[in-house]
């Protein structure tokens, strides 16, 4: 299928995306990881800025497990490798796995200069990070435990009682677990990276979705978290028929409710295509929650189904609305199509800054942070660290910023959630870069 040209816009900053672009409801994520090697230039191994390198005996050494390079296998993963790897230890590492420079120009326009932006700051933070209280990480996890355990009680009552404001109360309870189990994501296997999957949602899927494509390269046109919306939600600014731009309003509510089921069928139809290769026996876990229900719920099969999907339903429109109005959608925001502050030498961590506004209301506490995508920006430039510890991180990330001469721009809440939806709606292309400057 030829790509269309109200639905695939020409990308600003020059990248060129795989050919599942123009795919619409087709676009799987093993569908998009499988043409992206034919643009990244990694000659069937694993680039790194103009190098090709060999992990195969690496995937299964891997300290943060091995899906992270199993499935990044033939692509480019130059951001991920310098967004997840605080210290030098891993360029040293790589030594041994070169095997030659690569044949093609880099698809994407980033760059990680030593006396640019992002390199700066993460060598700052490099300093301080050992440092930072132990206690950030364990409240995060106490935090994350009790509201699963909330999650399950609300869920039994719901169905013991066939209390459909229990259902609400536990479906609540689903999308603030499923955001805060995003902050195991990003990290080395654990355990509680999976009570995301009580969502139906799936680790692995998600950590190529979010952590992979739209972590990296932040709403460009190879940002699968905007794609896999299309088109009924079309964030990038394009040339939109009025009837289009505005029954996204009407569209949005149903890609709420819909999100969570929606990504079960997605992978169900990723699996058809790739002979259930990429599902695994954790993706069991999906199904703990129905079950207690059922156990100790005391109604029947059919009842229990119900509820489950009532709170699945409740949950996904919670996860989705606050995930979609948390940093990234609103005019003054860059989207792909508008002026890019550069199409060379772009600097990765100022290209996080274009593409994201942080919210007033979420910043100093931890509860918030974790439930809400909060410390937005910091998160993304530091990923694997646990967000009770990015406040911890401020000092330093304003001295960089005033180094720098740009500013972390900062809006309401309700501000957010208004932008999103007239970013549904612009059509024009923001002739002039973002205005970072300070006293803005």
């Amino acid at each position: 299928m030829p790509p269309q040209s109200d639905f695939v816009p020409k990308s600003s900053l020059g990248i060129v995306p795989p050919a599942t672009r123009s795919r619409g409801y087709a676009l799987t994520v093993d569908v998009w990881l499988n043409e992206k090697q034919d643009t990244d230039g990694a000659e069937g191994l694993w680039r790194i800025h103009d190098g090709i390198y060999d992990l195969q005996d690496f995937i299964e050494k891997h300290p943060g497990g091995s899906d992270w390079i199993s499935i990044t296998k033939g692509t480019d993963i130059t951001e991920a490798f310098e967004v997840h790897h605080l210290t030098s230890l891993s360029e040293e590492l790589m030594k041994k796995y070169f095997v030659r420079e690569a044949k093609s120009k880099r698809n994407f326009p980033f760059t990680f200069k030593e006396d640019g932006f992002y390199r700066t700051l993460k060598r700052e933070v490099n300093k301080v990070v050992k440092t930072l209280p132990k206690q950030s990480p364990k409240t995060s996890d106490f935090l994350i435990d009790a509201m699963v355990v909330l999650l399950f009680t609300f869920s039994v009552m719901a169905v013991r009682y066939w209390s459909f404001w229990l259902g609400i109360l536990a479906g609540l309870f689903l999308g603030l677990v499923t955001v805060a189990a995003h902050n195991y994501i990003h990290r080395k296997d654990n355990l509680r990276m999976y009570y995301f999957q009580f969502s139906l949602m799936q680790v692995r899927e998600f950590r190529i979705v979010h952590v992979l494509s739209h972590h990296l390269l932040t709403n460009t046109i190879d940002d699968l978290e905007i794609s896999l919306l299309e088109p009924l939600l079309k964030y990038l600014p394009i040339d939109k028929t009025p009837l289009k731009r505005y029954t996204s309003w009407l569209m949005a509510p149903l890609v709420w409710f819909t999100f969570f089921h929606s990504s079960l069928v997605r992978r169900l139809i990723d699996a058809h295509h790739f002979n259930c290769r990429n599902l695994k026996l954790t993706d069991l876990t999906a199904l703990i929650l129905p079950a207690v229900m059922y156990f100790f719920g005391g109604r029947s099969l059919f009842s229990t189904f119900i509820m489950w999907n009532f709170i699945i339903v409740v949950g996904s429109c919670h996860f989705t609305f606050v995930a979609l109005h948390a940093a990234h959608h609103h005019p003054e925001i860059f989207h792909d199509g508008d002026s890019p502050r550069s199409q060379q030498g772009y600097d990765w961590g100022l290209s996080q800054l274009d593409a994201l506004m942080e919210r007033k209301e979420t910043t100093g506490s931890q509860f918030m942070v974790l439930t809400n995508f909060g410390d937005h920006c910091l998160h993304h430039m530091f990923p694997t660290l646990d967000h009770g510890s990015l406040e911890h991180l401020y000092p330093i990330f304003n001295d960089v910023l005033d180094k720098y001469g740009v500013n972390l721009r900062m809006i309401s809440q309700w501000d957010a959630v208004i932008g999103g939806f007239q970013q549904l709606v612009r059509v024009e292309p923001n002739s002039n870069p973002p205005d970072l400057k300070k006293n803005r």
